[in-house]
């Protein structure tokens, strides 16, 4: 018999001075294969007398790497490798953690001073144990860095964030073999997507309702897919509508997850706390106090 596929509302969680809707880890599912965490920033549209916050929410990471992507406005981005980013729609920061990195995001001065708009998701996926103490990296990606290909019957586009996609690939490495995929899918239109049955996958609606293998996805939902060989999107609309498509094999090693480490023991998260402490991870020297 086959399971039913599980819809996720999430909760309210506060980060830094924005409220978002986490949706990953949930109370029954901490995971979807590779991807750990599921945060989707509320769209906030800033004031004229708003006031530019240049905090950092500075924190350090370890053995994962966050990816957040930015559906609308633009972040800012630091870490303590000396990086200093800004991204627009489209754009995506790319951090891969290592053995241990110290990072900051904000809202840019210029959306805040423009009264625009911030929507913006972030991912995190886990780094596999023989990686977890490679050297940090990091990217900043612009909307033209990822892949774009035509749907089939005039269906809209296909945008490749992370891993691959038949022949087009992200730009970014994925050891964790994590997919994540922007459809955007044109008024009354459909998608087909054939997956590997060894593959976890969901998908993640942030606005318009779709409809993924029959259920209703609503705005900031995610949908837990069950013995599924084939994702089909629909778009019920009469105007454009995005869904992101996630996932990647099921995790085969132990984790332990305590907040911004992700490693395979306790003893190994004992070790995060302690090279934190004694400032392996570097320091962010270059904010700019705006």
């Amino acid at each position: 018999m086959k399971k039913s596929n599980t819809s996720i509302e999430g909760k309210n969680v506060r980060v830094g001075n924005l409220l978002v809707n986490r949706l990953l880890p949930a109370d029954t599912i901490t995971a979807v294969g590779p991807f750990l965490l599921l945060d989707h920033g509320y769209p906030v549209t800033y004031k004229q007398d708003a006031s530019f916050c240049p905090d950092l929410n500075e924190h350090p990471h370890r053995g994962l790497v966050a990816f957040t992507y930015v559906i609308k406005g633009e972040v800012e981005h630091f870490d303590s490798l000396g990086n200093h980013e800004i991204v627009g729609e489209g754009g995506a920061h790319w951090l891969s953690a290592g053995k241990g990195v110290i990072h900051g995001e904000r809202v840019s001065a210029d959306l805040v001073q423009s009264c625009g708009t911030l929507h913006a998701i972030q991912f995190w996926t886990n780094i596999p144990a023989a990686h977890k103490s490679d050297l940090p990296q990091y990217r900043a990606l612009n909307a033209a860095a990822f892949p774009i290909a035509d749907l089939p019957n005039h269906a809209g586009v296909i945008r490749v964030l992370l891993g691959k996609c038949r022949a087009i690939e992200s730009p970014v490495e994925s050891l964790s073999e994590a997919f994540l995929y922007r459809i955007t899918l044109n008024a009354k239109s459909e998608f087909r997507l054939s997956v590997c049955e060894e593959m976890k996958s969901a998908v993640f609606v942030p606005d318009d309702p779709i409809i993924v293998n029959g259920d209703v996805a609503q705005k900031s939902q995610l949908l837990i897919l069950e013995n599924q060989e084939e994702i089909v999107l629909r778009n019920p609309g009469i105007s454009n509508a995005d869904a992101f498509i996630l996932g990647g094999p099921k995790l085969t090693e132990p984790l332990v997850v305590q907040g911004p480490f992700v490693t395979n023991s306790q003893k190994e998260i004992a070790d995060a706390y302690r090279d934190f402490f004694a400032g392996k991870y570097g320091t962010i020297s270059h904010a700019k106090k705006v």
